[in-house]
Parts: structure tokens; sequence; C-alpha cells
């Protein structure tokens, strides 16, 4: 056993908690309840957390982020994580250690207390370990096996009397059920109990569709345009006498995934089918995706909702982890609420209430920037850094200390904090599926941000010069927020011998600048073929970032929504056949406005100039063919090496504008004047006439130059 203590290792902080009996028993109290006895947990700074979040363990190679557990056991939180023989523990939710545990269960996990120990299992697998004395101390001994190695994602639970349940289910074919277990022996008591299966036809968010896919995890044939749900990861919570059953579904491959719910009276059923799901609903973004994980109460009585995330990192995808706030509403109603749910959020025990004021009202200032580079690898455009897509990523040439990338927020911003979401690209040690686990390092990807008004002179924000952990979503709260334009970030290291890549550059601010509007004039049509589907347009408000879609089948109960960037309309396909819903749209603004790429300035005109050495008359080229690309904003390219020969210059694929023979004398020489000069066309658009494109022979020591101008004498 070893202990490891870490700074910050998820990015966010939980207080400490009410005195339970269980990881899955409830206080007894609503989100209002526990209020009533609210106390600030976290008073220094950082206070904030964004998703999604690593799990790093000191200097080792991040670790996947897979079927997270948090329970509360002796006044500390625990915190689990599939294929990771050991767990972290922490008073606060924001400073961890780690402890190293060789004989604890290393498959997809449950974990749970009676109120004296600490119960582990692993799916598909018949031991049952305990904790022996501290668990911090990280000593665990065999107490019994299952009847049973088919508890697929087993989720066992300590009822408040001390009676045992083995809650299972992992499959597109199975249901989910219960079983009672001997609280002693850990063999089952009566038989296994059908609780539900997946129910894609009435159950929008259910369903498995072939465009909802962000990466395959099968090669063997291609997804069906809809396939019954994978259900799986089963978890209970209690809370005024009712059990609350969270499954998860569809599958970490797919843009849905997410929780449910199932409500009983009974730990054994029957359980009812919450008509308010999905529970955890986050299809847009740069984090979207939260399933199979777990709710727990914090100290004040709060509840949190952590789950499993799809990544996707080097080319290979995986799971990382990210959090939100829960709550059950007077009525029984459980909801969590992820609008604004990748932005940063307070930490839990900071803001009472916090499934409704977590938000931390920081704007994302990046999205959409212009952005400036030192290089670009070609296929990874600059844009990718700003896109919000954690699929796609910018790329420069080199892994070389001095590459870098700008921002420019448009004007003068207040930053609060920032973000940076590193890929891996040409690396050259192997890691994913099918390779051997990569050694961990001493340092991984080392860099350091300035800010600067005027694109000049700059002042250093963060130095990570020597960075020792793999954060692969570093997240940095400033102590005091700093104004700027802006923002650079610049390679100092690149491990394993990888390019430069960023997925994402993600700026936060502006909270006083920042402005919500409800937008009233919206055209709502359901689907009449299919109640699952439903599309939404409204009236666009001049300078929104995006909108907040927010829906539910009450009037004040809009637990889902949808975040949507920079457009107005959207088609949800998460809603229950049998219910009516209500909708709302939110503007939402950070003060700025996006930088609208023209194409024709950074990827050009489409119009290619090319120059042909030798005698030719095929307008498509040649062996001795250079081609260049035009630009709108770049009036000079230059053809080099230029011998005594014969050329032709033409608009490619087009007509010769100059056919001449060079000679030496007009290209070898030291003078500065052009030696032979031609005008080529005049250039304009629709009936005017803007410029001329002009050709200009310069001499040169060895060979000369042939420079074409686009010489413009009228914008």
């Amino acid at each position: 056993m070893n202990n490891l203590k870490l700074k910050a290792v998820f990015l966010f902080v939980i207080g400490a908690l009410l005195t339970i009996t269980s990881c899955t028993t409830g206080t007894g109290k609503t989100g209002s309840e526990g209020a009533e006895n609210f106390t600030v947990q976290i008073t220094d700074k950082p206070l904030t957390f964004c998703n999604p979040m690593d799990v790093i363990v000191g200097s080792e190679r991040a670790r996947r982020g897979g079927e997270p557990i948090v329970l509360i056991f002796e006044d500390n939180y625990y915190l689990f994580v599939t294929r990771t023989r050991g767990y972290w523990y922490s008073e606060n939710f924001r400073d961890w250690t780690y402890v190293d545990v060789p004989n604890f269960p290393g498959g997809v996990l449950s974990v749970a207390s009676n109120g004296e120990r600490l119960f582990a299992c692993s799916m598909n697998n018949t031991d049952v370990y305990a904790n022996v004395g501290d668990p911090k101390e990280g000593v665990w001994e065999q107490v019994g096996t299952f009847d049973s190695d088919r508890y697929g994602d087993a989720n066992m639970y300590f009822d408040d009397d001390g009676r045992l349940y083995m809650y299972y289910g992992w499959a597109q074919l199975m249901p989910f059920k219960v079983v009672e277990l001997d609280p002693k022996t850990f063999k089952e008591i009566g038989e296994p109990k059908v609780l539900f299966f997946g129910d894609q036809d009435e159950h929008g968010f259910e369903r498995r569709r072939a465009d909802d896919v962000i990466f395959p995890f099968f090669d063997h044939r291609e997804y069906f345009p809809e396939e019954y749900p994978w259900i799986e990861g089963p978890w209970v919570l209690k809370q005024n006498g009712k059990y609350y059953l969270q499954y998860a579904a569809i599958g970490l491959e797919f843009l849905s995934y997410s929780h449910g719910i199932y409500v009983s009276d009974n730990p054994m059923g029957p359980f009812e089918y919450s008509p308010h799901n999905p529970l955890t609903f986050k299809t847009t973004g740069f984090s979207p995706g939260a399933g199979h994980g777990s709710t727990f109460h914090d100290k004040n009585g709060q509840l949190w909702t952590i789950c499993m995330i799809p990544s996707y990192y080097g080319g290979s995808g995986g799971s990382e982890l990210a959090m939100f706030p829960t709550a059950i509403d007077e009525d029984g109603v459980m909801y969590s609420n992820t609008a604004f749910g990748d932005y940063p959020q307070y930490y839990p025990g900071v803001k009472e209430n916090a499934v409704d004021n977590n938000f931390t009202n920081w704007m994302l200032l990046s999205q959409k920037k212009k952005v400036e580079v030192s290089s670009t690898l070609e296929g990874f455009r600059p844009g990718n850094a700003v896109d919000e897509n954690f699929m796609t990523f910018w790329c420069a040439k080199t892994g070389d200390p001095g590459e870098y990338m700008t921002v420019d927020l448009g004007k003068e911003c207040d930053i609060y904090a920032l973000q940076v979401n590193w890929d891996r690209h040409d690396a050259q040690v192997q890691m994913g599926r099918g390779f051997a686990p990569a050694p961990n390092l001493d340092r991984y990807q080392s860099y350091t941000i300035e800010v600067s008004n005027d694109n000049k002179n700059w002042s250093m924000l963060i130095d990570k010069s020597n960075n020792a952990e793999d954060r692969r979503h570093d997240y940095q709260e400033l102590a005091n927020p700093v104004k700027a334009r802006y923002v650079k970030l610049t390679n100092v290291f690149t491990h394993d011998g990888g390019k430069f890549a960023v997925k994402d550059f993600r700026i936060f601010g502006n909270p006083d600048a920042a402005t919500f509007k409800k937008v009233e004039d919206k055209i709502v049509v359901r689907n009449p073929e299919d109640k699952r589907d439903v599309t939404l347009t409204w009236q666009p408000v001049k300078g929104a970032d995006g909108y907040v879609v927010r829906y539910g089948i009450e009037p004040n109960k809009l637990y889902n929504n949808y975040m949507i960037y920079d457009d107005y309309t959207v088609t949800i396909h998460s809603l229950n056949r049998s219910e009516e819903y209500f909708f709302e749209v939110e503007a939402f603004d950070s003060g700025t406005d996006y930088y609208r790429e023209r194409t024709e300035e950074t990827m050009g005109r489409g119009a290619e100039i090319e120059l042909s050495k030798g005698t030719s008359g095929d307008f498509r080229g040649g062996a001795s063919t250079v081609r260049k690309m035009t630009f709108e904003g770049k009036n000079e390219y230059v053809f080099d090496s230029i011998t005594p020969d014969a050329y032709t210059f033409r608009h490619t694929f087009g007509p010769v504008l100059w056919r001449g023979q060079l000679t030496n004398a007009e290209l070898i020489g030291s003078g500065n004047q052009p030696t032979v000069t031609e005008k080529l066309t005049e250039l304009g658009k629709g009936t005017e006439v803007f410029g001329d494109m002009n050709l200009k022979v310069f001499p040169g020591e060895k060979h000369g130059k042939i420079v074409i101008t686009f010489d413009y004498f009228k914008k």
C-alpha cells in the first residue's frame, strides 16, 4: 500500500458529509431542506472546477476515468474508478491522497458501506472484499463470495435497516435485476427479480442512433439507423423513503449517453419510470455525454452526480469524468442541471442550492475567435482550437519550443480562468488500445500563457515550463482576474516526441458583461410520426453567442436542456413519446463577438496561379509547373530560382497571362529594379475594376525571381 499526496487531482472540491450509513443511503432531505443548515465548506481559492476532469496520480500517465463511485466514510470522501487497484480520499474533495491497494478489485466496481466497513467487488466476479481498519491505510481482505459470477455492472446497496441488495444489468437484450443478499455470507436470499428493460420506443433518449455516434467501439459492422439501448450502471439512492434507481443508456460512444431514473417505495420494486428523464443529458459543447456514474450527498445534504463521459486522445476513444449539481424537488422528482455544465462551476460546499446557483457566470470568451499560430500541420486548422469540439484539434508542424497560438478576443476582457485541452499527434511512443502501457515520465506537456492588449507587449500569466503532471484538461482559476485582449499559449516542451497539439484553448470571464435574455418568438413542431422528436426554431437575438433550450413535462420543471451555439434551430430526439412538453429558449452573450472567418483569406480564393518552365501548351501544367493559391489580403506571390529558359504564366486551368524567354542578362545581376515588367490583367468585382495583376522579373546573384503582384487602386 502506498499513499501519494495530490493537489486538485480532479480540479474540483466537495465539502465534508452528513453522517450516513451507506454510500447509497440518503439524508432524508430535499435540496431545499438541506440548505437550511448550509455552511460554506471552502473559503480559499481555487473555488471552481471545470468539466471534463482528469484522473491522475502524481507523475503517472493520466488514467481512464471510468464508472466513478463517490461515497463518504468516516467523514472522508472516497472516489473509486474502474481499472484502478486503489482509490482516493479527501476531506474537501479538492486535495486528494491516493491509496494503492494491490489486491483491490480491478474491474468495473461496486463499493458500499454498512456504516462500519467498506465492501467492494467488481462485475462478473464472485469475490467480495472489505477494508481492515482505516481504509486510508489501504488494507483489504476477502470476506466472502457471491453465488453468481453474472452480476454485470454490480451495485451493492446496504439499506438503513442493514439489509443488503444486489442490483445488476449490462446489456441490450437483458433486464436490470435485483436480488437480496445475506449481509454476512453474501449469498442470495430468494430469487433475482426482473426490474425493467430498455424501452427505446417510448424513451427517446434511450435510442442508439447512427447519427449520434461520436466514435465507433466496434468495426465488424455499421451502426444501424436505430438500435436497442445498452442499459448499464445501476446505482441506488434513498431519500424520503423513496428508492431512486439510476441507470445509464445508451453507450459511451454516443453524444446522448446519459442517466435515467426509476423510483420505488421498496428496494425490491416494482420501480416506476420517471417521465422527467433523462437525468444528466448533455449532447453539445466541449464535454458531451454523462452516463454510468453515481449520485451522492455533500456535507450540506446537496446532491451531485459524477459521470463517465466520452473522450478522444491521440486518435483513440476513452472516458473521463464530469460532475453536475443534482436535486430532488418537493414532488420527489430527481433532476440535474447540465446547462453551462462545461463552463467553470463552483465546488460543492460553496453555493447554497447548487442545482440553481452553481454557474459562475464566467462566459466562454475564446470560442470562434480569431487565432494566430506559429505554424499549421496540413489538415489541422487553427480554428479547431476554438471550436468547442473535443474530436478536433489544431496541430503545429513541430513539437519544438516556441510553437504558439494567440487568441484575439476582439476587445479587452476580464479573464477569470483558462482551460488548455491537449491532444497527441505524431508521438514516438505508442499508446491506446492494443499497445502496452506507456512508461511514466517526469515531464509532460509544458507551456506558458501570456496576455497582452496590443499583441506586442506581453505579460506572463501562467508558467508551466516544467510540468510534471499529465493533465490533458489543464484548468486554471486565476487568483485575480486580469484584463487583456490577446492570450498567447506557447509550447515549451512536448513529451513523447509529438507535435504541439491543442484540442481547445478555452478562456473564461466577463461575468459583468454577460447578458441573458428570454426569447419569446419561437416555433415548436413535434414530429407527428415520431413524438420522440421535436424541432424548435426561434427569432435570433442580435449578438448572442448561443441559446439554452430548456424543456420538461411541466411548465415549472424544465429540467432538461440543449445548448446551441451560433444557430437558431435545433432538433431534439430525447423526448418521451407519451408526454406533453413545454419549452423555453434563453439567449446568452459574453459581451464579445464571434470572428467570422472569411475562407477566401484563411484558406484561399480557390483561384490558383502557376508558372511552367519550358515550352508547354497544356493548360494542366506539367512536371516543371509550380502552383500557388491566391488569398484575399495577400498581394505578392514569388516564384524563386528562375534560370534562363522559356516560361509560361497562367491562371491555373485557365488562360495564359504571359509567355516569354528569360535570358541570363535578365536574371543574373545585383540590381533591385525589375528587368521585365508586364501588366497581366485587370482585377475587380462585378462591373467595377479595382486594380491590376502585374508580373515583374528581378535579377539575383545566381538566379532570378518572378514576382506577381495584385496592385489595387480602389478598395
